[in-house]
């Protein structure tokens, strides 16, 4: 094989190897989007509401003040 022909065998391996390389990356998913920090109801004030006869009183997931829900 010939110096030329070597370079170029070379030249298409390493050209081929970076397609191969750059499609991959390509099909890579995005990362998932950052966790919102939890919440804090530490400093929150909130009245205790009057329920109707029935219902009593719970505190949402994500929310920190109670509201009447049914029994």
């Amino acid at each position: 094989m010939t110096t030329k022909k070597a370079a170029w065998f070379t030249l298409v391996i390493m050209v081929s190897m970076l397609i191969v390389s750059a499609v991959a990356l390509a099909k890579q998913p995005p990362p998932p989007p950052p966790q919102p920090p939890p919440f804090n109801c530490k400093f929150v004030q909130c009245a205790n509401p009057d329920c109707l006869p029935g219902e009593h009183t719970a505190v949402p997931p994500g929310q920190c003040c109670p509201v009447c829900v049914p029994d």
